[in-house]
């Protein structure tokens, strides 16, 4: 655990701008501090340089940590880049530690730091309000998502917000019993994400994905709704999107109205739903069908909740858990969800 006095530094600052600064006005006061950089980076780079043009002597670089690239030269010679490990055995040779990374992975630096014999040491970093869609293993999926996608031409509405609850909640059902599924495909966008955390998580040769769609667009509205029938055709047909997710494990596509394939489709249990249909009848009938085949623990997203364009789903889905044991919960995408008992 990172211990209080570190997330309290009052040296941390809200970005590597700031930080910067910071740094520049202690230095030039201060003048012959020395300094480990954590990070062989080009933020860091470029701090470095710039510093010992407008420094000079005052500044005292001493090196560069980075665990994962402690075998590589410098861009300054006589800085050498170290590990962890070679930091510690060094510890005497620098005063202050300038941690150059914003993202979440600075919290494990901090504790990193927190637990060796480097804790003493002063710390200067970032303290920042960690932005989820940054965590690098997210990120990186879904930036491989997105350019596998925008090659294909395929077309997605869903945000990387909704993404990132996908990611998250796959991951909190990758130990439970029961396969994955997805009501309102449009082109793929999603079911190619989602198929990829799975991939990632080494849970797709476990679980299969089920993927449901009438491939003609909305069916025939309710008062309630607001979408005519028809919208949201997908352009694309259920062997296309095969073709698509050829690559992944385990992929079911079915093509039709779910009261037809639903039934015929071979799902028996299921960890977690995402369903995105935006029509009333359709997501009633989802409730329905699919609550007695969650598994406890699994859950159910319901996509457009919180749309008002979409109010026929979310009457849907308030009528249907309205004597359920269950909560509607709200995601960091501000859809709602609910985890089965």
């Amino acid at each position: 655990m990172i211990p209080e006095d570190i997330l309290k530094n009052k040296n941390r600052v809200h970005n590597l701008d700031e930080l910067g600064l910071k740094l520049y006005s202690h230095i030039s006061e201060n003048p012959g501090k020395r300094i480990a950089f954590w990070g062989h980076t080009y933020q860091t780079k470029k701090l470095i340089i710039d510093f010992e043009k407008m420094l000079g002597n005052k500044f005292i670089p001493t090196y560069v940590i980075d665990n994962f690239k402690h075998h590589e030269n410098c861009f300054l010679d006589r800085i050498p880049v170290i590990s962890f490990d070679e930091a510690e055995a060094n510890k005497s040779r620098f005063d202050l530690i300038v941690i150059m990374v914003d993202s979440p992975s600075i919290y494990t630096i901090l504790e990193q730091i927190s637990s060796s014999s480097l804790s003493d040491k002063n710390a200067w970093m970032v303290h920042r309000d960690t932005n989820p869609l940054n965590e690098i293993e997210f990120s990186s999926i879904c930036k491989e998502a997105q350019t596998s996608l925008v090659k294909e031409g395929v077309v997605w509405y869903t945000t990387e917000q909704n993404w990132y609850c996908c990611y998250q909640y796959l991951k909190q059902v990758a130990s439970l019993e029961g396969d994955v599924a997805e009501f309102g495909v449009f082109q793929g966008g999603s079911a190619y994400f989602m198929a990829s955390v799975m991939k990632h998580l080494k849970i797709d040769n476990k679980k299969k994905l089920f993927l449901y769609d009438s491939f003609s667009g909305l069916s025939e509205k309710d008062s309630m709704d607001y979408f005519e029938e028809g919208s949201f055709s997908s352009v694309r047909s259920s062997e296309q999107l095969k073709k698509l997710l050829n690559k992944f494990n385990q992929i079911e596509v079915f093509e039709g109205n779910f009261s037809d394939t639903l039934p015929i489709s071979g799902l028996k249990k299921l960890a977690l739903a995402h369903i995105d249909c935006d029509q009333y009848s359709p997501t009633k009938y989802l409730c329905e069908y699919l609550y007695e085949k969650m598994v406890p623990g699994g859950i159910m997203m319901f996509q457009d909740y919180p749309l008002g364009i979409a109010y026929g789903e979310r009457i849907a889905v308030d009528s249907f858990f309205k004597n359920k044991p269950e909560n509607i919960l709200f995601g960091y995408d501000g859809a709602a969800f609910v985890i089965k008992r």
